[in-house]
């Protein structure tokens, strides 16, 4: 195991449920209500009490990679295509350009768009998978 991996599975193992849990907060405290979203040019209306990441699996029946559940390790990164201007990006280590957001991290909004499946993203996941 690198000293990377080593670093990150500490990371997640000390900050996992401080952060699990103030998602989980945060997410109870968002009304309550149904908002459009796309993932991979597939809209559906889906509930805003969700991560993008377990809307993508309950809704959509897309399996996005995780690890940590809680915006560490980087393992669900995904390209934001559009929406809300609110949302926490994340610079590309390949395109150099700010559109990554951590799926696991970030809680649906209305006219999110969200790309999962493509080259850069295969790539990305390569770098930051943690077996």
């Amino acid at each position: 195991m690198s000293s990377t991996e080593t670093a990150n599975k500490m990371k997640i193992m000390i900050m996992g449920p401080v952060k699990r849990a103030a998602m989980q907060k945060r997410l109870q405290n968002l009304p309550k209500r149904m908002v459009k979203v796309q993932i991979n040019n597939e809209t559906k209306e889906v509930s805003s009490q969700q991560t993008i990441l377990e809307s993508a699996f309950k809704d959509f029946g897309i399996k996005i990679q995780s690890n940590c559940r809680a915006g560490i390790c980087g393992a669900c990164e995904c390209i934001y295509a559009a929406g809300p201007a609110n949302v926490v990006k994340y610079k590309c280590n390949i395109t150099g350009l700010d559109r990554k957001i951590r799926a696991c991290y970030e809680p649906v909004q209305e006219g999110m768009r969200i790309v999962t499946l493509d080259h850069e993203m295969d790539r990305m996941r390569q770098g930051t998978a943690d077996e």
